[in-house]
């Protein structure tokens, strides 16, 4: 297995497609050994260098600890198969969508001014610029509104 000294990384917060996964946070050494460890005992058969590609995907991909337990966990459940693919892990992922002062304004448009009272603006850390979500999802994902 690769050495695991560099997967100790900050995950920046992204918005893709409009949309932001609810993991933030570091992928810490001790948490890959431990999943890993859990991936072996539940998928015995899986080859050693699947471990290797395994370990260098989930770092290029912004796992954070947080995220890759869930992925773990999410396999080991659902998987079907003998054997999960690395695909199965990484593409593991929680969201919510986000909007933009100018989608706000064109929602504004569509629906009337009452929308502001379903969408709040969040405070994401390296993004400046207004970023609003919907109250439900600021709620169940407990999200930090900007004050």
């Amino acid at each position: 297995m690769n050495s695991l000294q560099n997967y100790s990384q900050k995950s920046m917060v992204q918005i893709q497609d409009g949309e932001v996964s609810i993991y933030e946070g570091t992928l810490n050494t001790d948490c890959i050994v431990s999943n890993i460890a859990r991936v072996k005992k539940a998928f015995p058969a899986l080859p050693r260098d699947f471990f290797d590609v395994f370990t260098d995907r989930i770092n290029e991909s912004g796992f954070n600890d947080d995220r890759l337990r869930d992925a773990v966990n999410y396999v080991i459940d659902t998987c079907i198969y003998p054997t999960p693919t690395v695909a199965q892990f990484i593409s593991f992922d929680k969201k919510y969508k986000v909007f933009t002062y100018d989608e706000m304004l064109k929602k504004t448009d569509e629906l009337g001014r009452e929308i502001w009272n379903s969408y709040k603006s969040l405070e994401l850390s390296g993004i400046e610029k207004p970023i609003y979500a919907h109250v439900n999802d600021i709620k169940k994902y407990h999200l930090k509104v900007k004050t």
